[in-house]
């Protein structure tokens, strides 16, 4: 078998935990998870009508924030739902997270996860450097 067909099957053997960040939006550390390809693809389809129409309740972006953050993240409370007058709790994004800076935050680290774990490395490298500056 070839080099590139080995990889493969060991990546699909493996038992691989999602790489995860932390960010914080509306005073809260949010988990967030690194979504699929398949994940990006399925906030996609359940985002669109079957005629290819955009669901008027919920976007893209809110069910790649649900599937990013529901490893921490209780979306599926009826209480939650109700409070909101919520069906689908791809519709709770938007409204628990009503400003918008706070909801750019978890959108763009589900979007560019790497980038914003990279940024949040090089936020904690500067602050802890400043404290050694600090301390001596």
């Amino acid at each position: 078998m070839s080099d590139k067909l080995q990889k493969y099957l060991a990546r699909g053997k493996e038992n691989n935990k999602p790489e995860t960040i932390t960010v914080e939006a509306d005073g809260e550390q949010w988990s967030v998870r690194k979504l699929t390809t398949v994940d990006v693809r399925r906030a996609y389809e359940l985002a669109y009508n079957d005629d290819g129409s955009a669901k008027e309740t919920y976007n893209d972006l809110d069910v790649m924030i649900v599937k990013a953050t529901e490893h921490d993240f209780d979306w599926n409370n009826i209480d939650l739902l109700k409070a909101f007058n919520c069906i689908e709790k791809f519709e709770l994004p938007p409204r628990l997270l009503s400003d918008p800076d706070d909801y750019g935050k978890l959108s763009k680290a589900v979007r560019n996860f790497k980038e914003t774990k990279d940024e949040l490395l090089k936020e904690a490298k500067n602050s802890s450097g400043e404290t050694e500056k600090r301390a001596g």
